[in-house]
């Protein structure tokens, strides 16, 4: 009886990878049982959740406030040429001058993008 505990004792880290293969083989087919409930449960789900665009109303006061001949953007634009101006006489670097023209494009193209 002493020889089969010994043998089976020889070498404690490998006692201990079998009980964590175990272990792991058991967390992974749960984690896959977990996985597929949450899938089904996903797809079953859209028909129940059709609801009505709270911000269909706000679009219009969006579009007078940001839109492309609103007064927000003309400042932001505005700003950019101060700012530009100021970080030029600073650093007297050309890139600062010209990053207002940057970012006026960047601006203009992202309103047509988002419609405004």
């Amino acid at each position: 009886m002493n020889g089969k505990i010994s043998s089976y004792l020889k070498n404690p880290f490998t006692v201990g990878a079998v009980a964590m293969r175990k272990v792991l083989k058991q967390q992974k087919s749960l984690l896959t049982l977990t996985f597929f409930g949450l899938l089904m449960l996903i797809l079953a789900l859209p028909p129940v959740a059709e609801a009505v665009d709270l911000m269909v109303k706000g679009d219009a006061a969006v579009k007078d406030t940001f839109g492309s001949n609103s007064s927000v953007v003309k400042w932001v634009v505005l700003a950019e040429v101060i700012v530009g101006g100021i970080m030029y006489m600073m650093t007297k670097n050309i890139k600062f001058l010209a990053g207002f023209a940057i970012l006026s494009v960047f601006i203009s193209v992202g309103m047509g993008i988002a419609g405004y």
